[in-house]
């Protein structure tokens, strides 16, 4: 038996974010294994001869692994036994093991969600807009492992080591959903896929065999990896939100990080036509940024009038092309407090969603879509 422990991560939870569940723990978990979610219950006592695997690996490769290192450097002091596997293993100079590789994470058939308190998580706020009061019936999973593309501030070729992208059985996919439906009363899922829109024939089969489930769904996407054949499939699925990476509102800053991509404007038209809801991720401080192109970013955002935005400061994440050095204090990794960006660009991050949020236009749309009580919920959110 393994005692697997998903460490709690630096950036603090409040009551607007997400409370995702331990999805890499659930897949690295064999019959009779155990999960410690630290993120949602406290560790407790551990014996010594006890095999234990320290997990630092969130549902996103860079901004939720790569917060939850300083717990985890605690813990390998705290239990000399224990073993760290995930994203930055390495830089712990401790007892380490390689996850799986993609090839085989594919030919998993489920995560053990029966070792997981599954009433213990929750959506994100702004995926429930429509239902504030309904956040929890959450679970996550992945259909594929890879990214085709190479964005510099990216380190997902770290862990998958290249940029080949692996699909599960799309049967699967849809049993492993339909477990989650019947057996735990999901109803919000976020498919954690770096890119899940990039298979249409993929994307098609999944969609096909869970459109009587009546899910909330939420999943990334790439500008120019859709069509409206494809977002109204979708739509027809439950997948009620795309996030897409717009990063900068500036051609040159995209460029100097191989972020590259067409018609934006399409995009969104294309999937507000077929009524999904756009979640644009920004970013500010990334190389070459200055005053002048980061406002260039926050007008981009405002011009979208994204249904939400996450407004992030560029970090130089390890495993990323970004990245030079090793890392010698981990605890600056978090999008708060005191962190490795510059004062000025964390101050324009902060103006900016305050800005963003308090938008009159913003939202009167947000009324429009949602009701009064998303509207009562984004005002609480900026102390208004």
């Amino acid at each position: 038996m393994t005692i697997l422990i998903n460490p709690k991560s630096s950036n603090p939870f409040n009551e607007f974010k997400a409370i995702e569940p331990p999805i890499w723990c659930a897949m690295l978990a064999q019959e009779g294994d155990t999960i410690i979610d630290n993120e949602v219950s406290p560790i407790g006592e551990i014996a010594d001869n006890d095999e234990t695997l320290i997990v630092v690996m969130g549902n996103n490769p860079s901004v939720s692994s790569t917060p939850k290192m300083p717990e985890a450097y605690e813990l390998m002091k705290e239990l000399p036994n224990a073993k760290i596997t995930g994203l930055h293993p390495m830089a712990t100079g401790e007892a380490t093991c390689d996850i799986p590789p993609p090839s085989e994470l594919v030919k998993i058939k489920r995560a053990k969600w029966e070792l997981l308190d599954m009433s213990k998580y929750r959506a994100h706020n702004w995926h429930c807009l429509h239902d504030l009061d309904n956040r929890y019936n959450y679970a996550s999973l992945y259909t594929s492992f890879g990214c085709p593309f190479d964005c510099n501030f990216c380190n997902i070729h770290t862990i998958y080591k290249g940029r080949k992208v692996y699909y599960r059985n799309p049967q699967d996919v849809i049993d492993e959903i339909g477990l989650l439906v019947r057996e735990y009363g999901i109803r919000n899922l976020k498919i954690c896929d770096e890119l899940f829109t990039l298979n249409h024939e993929h994307v098609t089969a999944i969609c096909s065999g869970i459109k009587d489930y009546n899910l909330n769904i939420w999943a990334y996407a790439r500008v120019g990896t859709t069509d409206i054949a494809l977002l109204e499939t979708m739509k027809r699925a439950g997948i009620n939100w795309l996030a897409y990476g717009f990063e900068s509102g500036n051609e040159d800053i995209r460029s100097g990080v191989s972020k590259h991509y067409g018609n934006v404007w399409q995009e969104v038209l294309m999937a507000r036509a077929a009524g999904i809801n756009i979640m644009g991720n920004f970013m500010f401080g990334l190389p070459n940024d200055t005053t002048s192109t980061m406002r260039d970013t926050f007008l981009l955002s405002q011009e979208l009038n994204c249904d939400w935005v996450n407004f992030y400061c560029a970090m130089p994440y390890p495993g990323s092309k970004l990245y030079k050095g090793e890392v010698t204090d981990w605890e600056r990794y978090n999008q708060y407090g005191d962190t490795a960006v510059p004062k000025e660009v964390k101050s324009f991050r902060d103006w900016a969603f305050m800005e963003y949020f308090s938008n009159p236009a913003y939202l009167r749309m947000i009324k429009d879509k949602f009701g009064d009580k998303a509207v009562e919920h984004i005002n609480h959110m900026v102390g208004r």
